[in-house]
C-alpha cells in the first residue's frame, strides 16, 4: 500500500513539474508576443524627443491630458535630459522628430543637407547667467572665466559671443561642455562654473537661488526653438497625418496652460 502511494505521490509531482514547464514555456512565449506587439505599436506612434524645459510643457501636458488619445494619435515622447541627447536619437532615427534649436538644425542639415524639417516652432530662450559668488555683470568681465554651455547649437553661440567681446588683448574665456540641463544648473549653484547658458524652468531655479543675468539678443519675438523632423521618416500620408494631429494637440494644450498658468503644469517637466 506504502509503495502504491509512493508511486501515485511521484507521478503527481511528475506531473506538477511538467505543469510548471508548460506553464513557464507559456510564458515566455506571451511575454514575446507582448513584447512584439508593443514593438509595432511603437513603431507605428510618432515618436517626439523631449527635454524638460518650459518650451517643451504644451507637449508633455498634451500627453498627460490624453489629448493625442481624444485626437486618436498615437504620440509617444522620448524624454531626454539634454539637447545632445535629442540630436542622438534624431541621428540614430529613434525617434521620428525631436525639440532642438534652430541654430543647431541648421548644422545638422549642413552633415547632410535637408534630412530635417521645421515643424512647430517653440519659444525656447537662452538666459546667460552668473555664478552668485563670481559677482560678474558684464562680458568683458568673463576673461579666464568658465561658461558652462552645450557643445552645439544656440547655446554655444552665445557663450561664444561672450568670449568675441573680449577681443584679442583680454585672455579668453572657457567654454565647458556641460549637455545635461540639470547638471548644468547645479554646477553654477555650486560655483563650480563662472556662468552658464541655462533655458526655463532651470534659468528661474538658478535665479532664486542667487545666479544673476547677463541680457543677451535673441531677437523678437524669439522663437528659436523648434520640433525638427527626419524627411525621410515622414514621407507617407500617415506620417504627416500624425504630424497634424499632433500640432492640434499641443495648441489645445497651450490654451489649457494660458487658461489655467503655467505654474499648475510645471511639475510635469521632471525626469
Amino acid at each position: 500500500m506504502r509503495q502504491i502511494i509512493h508511486i501515485i505521490t511521484i507521478i503527481l509531482i511528475g506531473a506538477a513539474i511538467a505543469g510548471c514547464g508548460n506553464s513557464a514555456e507559456e510564458q515566455r512565449r506571451l511575454s514575446k508576443a507582448e513584447r512584439d506587439s508593443l514593438h509595432r505599436l511603437d513603431s507605428a506612434a510618432l515618436k517626439i524627443g523631449v527635454m524638460p524645459t518650459l518650451d517643451c510643457l504644451p507637449i508633455v501636458v498634451a500627453e498627460r491630458l490624453r489629448l493625442y488619445d481624444t485626437l486618436n494619435v498615437s504620440v509617444h515622447l522620448r524624454r531626454y535630459r539634454a539637447m545632445s541627447e535629442c540630436r542622438k536619437a534624431l541621428e540614430m532615427s529613434l525617434v521620428e522628430g525631436a525639440v532642438i534649436d534652430t541654430l543647431l538644425m541648421a548644422e545638422m542639415n549642413k552633415v547632410e543637407e535637408g534630412w530635417l524639417y521645421e515643424g512647430m516652432r517653440l519659444p525656447m530662450k537662452w538666459h546667460f547667467l552668473t555664478a552668485k559668488k563670481a559677482r560678474l555683470t558684464r562680458f568683458d568681465q568673463m576673461g579666464d572665466k568658465m561658461i558652462a554651455a552645450d557643445g552645439h547649437g544656440m547655446s554655444y553661440q552665445l557663450a561664444q559671443q561672450a568670449n568675441d567681446s573680449l577681443g584679442r588683448k583680454k585672455q579668453q574665456a572657457f567654454i565647458i561642455q556641460v549637455e545635461d540641463l540639470a547638471v548644468r544648473t547645479k554646477m553654477l549653484q555650486t560655483a563650480n562654473v563662472d556662468a552658464a547658458l541655462l533655458p526655463e524652468p532651470f534659468a528661474t531655479r538658478a535665479m532664486e537661488d542667487g545666479a544673476k543675468e547677463i541680457p543677451v539678443k535673441q531677437g523678437k519675438p524669439y522663437r528659436c526653438g523648434v520640433v525638427a523632423f527626419r524627411k525621410n521618416a515622414m514621407k507617407s500620408a500617415e506620417r504627416r497625418k500624425q504630424q497634424q494631429l499632433f500640432d492640434k494637440a499641443v495648441s489645445i494644450a497651450n490654451d489649457s496652460i494660458e487658461k489655467y498658468g503655467r505654474d499648475n503644469y510645471l511639475w510635469m517637466l521632471q525626469w
